[in-house]
């Protein structure tokens, strides 16, 4: 038998090797179509399904998104309150100081050793202290209600219907009124002592300008809450809500330098009268003259505060 017996023709071979790669063809075209069977196979389809996809994609972010937010907003919460709860306990501690002080200056006036004068400022330090936790309070309030700071401008939202910024002006108004009350007491007591010739008209006018200081702290805030009304009710717009805030808190402090610049000038002159018959030293006069001249500089400075804010309010 010749050695090429058992070898295949070459038309054999060929053939086989088309086949061979014809079943090829087929089981790549069967796997790519298994793998590619799930997408869609118009283009109205395929639109449909990627915009799935994006809508589920956004959703997923958004609620993560909103999910790091609310767990910010509590740690911010609670770190605020801490702070606050802090700002409480310190002024809880001093309004019970001012009370036992209170109670122990009442007992020494009673038995002639300190002067009645003594009780009405303990009686001011103890309304002053009520105040300060009162408006920590409120503070803590607001803070548990939006887990931020609290707001304290004019135009400050309300919080669920609730006008802590109102609320807070009440409470701080309260420690100028009874200050007011003392305040009469002494300025009386001043002139009483003055007509008798024991206090010097120095004292007199000393008292009279802390009176009217105190009157015009009351009437800032008389003023400010009735522009928070007006604003709430949507009769300014905030910019200038909080400008004529601004407006009544200058007025007021020009009004009160007036006074103190006109009692500091006749405190100046009584120590000149005083220096010509040698009963005043040297150096108290030109400390007189120094405080005066800064209190004429802060009301050069109120001013032109005052001219700023008004220039803002005729834009």
């Amino acid at each position: 038998m010749s050695p090429r017996a058992h070898e295949p023709r070459e038309e054999f071979v060929h053939d086989l090797e088309s086949r061979l790669r014809a079943d090829l063809r087929r089981q790549s075209l069967a796997t790519a179509a298994r793998t590619w069977s799930w997408m869609p196979q118009t283009r109205w389809a395929a639109g449909l399904a990627l915009g799935a996809v994006m809508v589920v994609s956004m959703a997923v972010g958004g609620v993560v998104v909103a999910a790091t937010y609310e767990a910010r907003l509590d740690e911010q919460r609670e770190v605020l309150l801490a702070t606050f709860e802090q700002r409480s306990a310190i002024a809880q501690q001093r309004l019970a100081l001012a009370k036992r002080q209170l109670q122990d200056m009442e007992q020494r006036v009673s038995v002639g050793i300190e002067p009645r004068e003594t009780v009405l400022e303990m009686r001011l330090k103890v309304s002053e202290a009520e105040a300060e936790l009162k408006s920590v309070e409120l503070d803590i309030e607001e803070i548990r209600a939006t887990g931020r700071e609290p707001m304290h401008s004019l135009s400050a939202p309300l919080v669920s219907g609730r006008d802590f910024v109102t609320e807070r002006w009440r409470v701080a108004m309260t420690a100028p009124v009874a200050a007011l009350a003392t305040e009469k007491t002494r300025a009386a007591a001043a002139r009483g002592r003055f007509d008798v010739g024991v206090a010097k008209p120095s004292e007199v006018d000393d008292a009279a300008t802390r009176v009217a200081e105190l009157e015009a702290a009351i009437e800032t805030f008389e003023r400010k809450l009735t522009l928070r009304q007006t604003y709430l009710k949507g009769g300014l717009p905030a910019p200038v809500a909080e400008l004529r805030g601004l407006e009544a808190e200058n007025d007021v402090r020009r009004t009160t330098l007036t006074r103190r610049i006109d009692s500091a000038r006749r405190h100046v002159q009584d120590l000149q009268t005083r220096i010509e018959v040698g009963t005043v030293n040297p150096i108290e006069l030109a400390e007189a003259k120094l405080r005066l001249q800064e209190l004429q500089l802060e009301m050069t400075k109120a001013d032109y505060d005052l001219l700023l804010i008004r220039k803002q309010l005729g834009k």
